[in-house]
């Protein structure tokens, strides 16, 4: 549609519709004209004229018809986990191709433009996806019904990242109706519920996670898409380790290291180390935690170890091992401060006031002014939940008994909120 073609030129050129419109038409009749109206051949000819683009429509169906093959094969092989530089390559291949074409139709465009924003997801490179997300978002009202649920979908991935759960949620939902509106398979669907279980269980919220979860991998398990497999049984397992079903998470993660072992895929094996870390810390067992984090450590790379190491550091004072634990928070330290998510990052001073009987009143402002209102504005509800009570169980120790209660008072209404 002529109309649809010229908001898009317009706003890809920097025009707004008071500069395009200039000396040709009023700002009203252009506003028409962009969404749908019929209008004079000689004014739309000079708007043409003016961005640079034909009047008339290329007849390059077949082309575009072609190029949006190759975009979905390129998506496909990013959900596949397919090896990177062959990703580029699609990439690269598509741009070539786009660049040559004679091919005006936006859409096209645009889904190149969502595309490799889901690639620079996988690539885990956040800052360009920053910048993809804030040049898309000036052209959501040109997307059709496709392209506005990759929008949505895409945009939850980014905002479950920032840790905005109201954001990620309301996109995911969003995403899940307009699903139904399209021509999809299963694969589709399964991602769509892989990414809500993936939020639902970083803010602790495990019954819709395990939900998710297990929908995506009833669809994982018939095309046999190992990898995604492995995923779910692990966030199945977290799922229930939250809910404190320690043995059917250890049976979840178990089903995944199976996976991982065949796919040879050192993260998801430190991933699952590390989980499985967990469940032996959760069964009073820090020696075996100690192993499995120690194997996580292994197979994880940069910024992701410092979860593991605080996670070590915490059985480490358990066993009142304190230079071993005090090690491992030095190391730990430095890597969660350049994480977004800070919940280890506060974690880890906590716990070294504590390894270092240092409980005293930088520790109590640090509770108080800086990590429980943190996890607030993020509503990361058991993380208030948890540093209220430890603040509280200090003051009260301490015989501080009206800020002990004030504490409390804190911890039980976030509990009330993940309930």
């Amino acid at each position: 549609m002529i109309g649809n073609r010229i908001r898009y030129y317009r706003k890809l050129r920097g025009h707004t519709l008071e500069t395009l419109s200039e000396g040709i038409c009023s700002v009203s009749y252009l506003s028409k004209i962009e969404h749908g109206d019929k209008s004079s051949e000689e004014i739309i000819s000079f708007l043409c004229e003016r961005l640079g683009i034909s009047y008339h429509d290329v007849d390059n169906s077949a082309e575009a018809e072609r190029i949006n093959l190759l975009l979905n094969q390129w998506y496909k092989a990013i959900l596949d986990y397919e090896d990177k530089e062959r990703i580029d390559e699609k990439r690269h291949l598509i741009k070539e191709t786009l660049d040559s074409s004679q091919i005006e139709e936006p859409l096209i465009y645009l889904k190149y433009d969502l595309f490799n924003l889901r690639f620079q997801y996988f690539l885990n490179d956040m800052t360009e996806a920053e910048n993809t997300m804030k040049y898309i978002s000036k052209f959501k009202d040109i997307f059709n019904e496709e392209l506005n649920y990759y929008y949505l979908q895409f945009s939850g991935i980014y905002y479950n990242f920032i840790n905005d759960f109201n954001k990620a949620n309301e996109c995911f939902k969003a995403a899940e109706k307009a699903l139904l509106k399209i021509p999809h398979n299963e694969m589709e669907e399964a991602q769509l519920y892989y990414q809500m279980s993936n939020l639902y269980v970083r803010f602790s919220q495990a019954t819709e996670s395990i939900k998710y979860a297990e929908k995506a991998l009833d669809k994982f398990n018939r095309d046999y898409n190992l990898t995604r497999i492995a995923d779910c049984q692990v966030l199945l397992g977290i799922g229930n380790r939250l809910t404190k079903n320690l043995n059917k998470a250890e049976h979840h993660y178990e089903q995944a290291l199976k996976f991982v072992e065949l796919l040879e895929d050192p993260q998801r094996l430190g991933i699952i180390h590390h989980n499985l870390g967990h469940v032996k810390s959760q069964r009073g067992s820090s020696k075996d935690a100690i192993k499995h984090y120690l194997q996580a450590l292994k197979h994880t790379q940069n910024e992701s170890k410092a979860m593991t190491h605080y996670l070590l550091a915490l059985e480490y004072y358990k066993l009142n091992r304190i230079e071993e634990a005090l090690a491992q928070i030095k190391i730990g330290l430095p890597l969660s401060e350049k994480l977004i998510d800070k919940e280890y990052y506060y974690s880890l001073l906590v716990l070294r006031h504590k390894a270092t009987n240092t409980k005293d009143r930088n520790y109590e402002l640090l509770i108080k002014n800086e990590i429980i209102p943190y996890f607030n504005r993020i509503q990361k509800w058991d993380q208030v939940t948890s540093f209220a009570e430890e603040l509280a169980e200090h003051f009260y120790a301490n015989k501080s008994y009206k800020k002990s209660s004030e504490m409390f008072r804190i911890a039980n209404d976030a509990l009330k909120k993940t309930n």
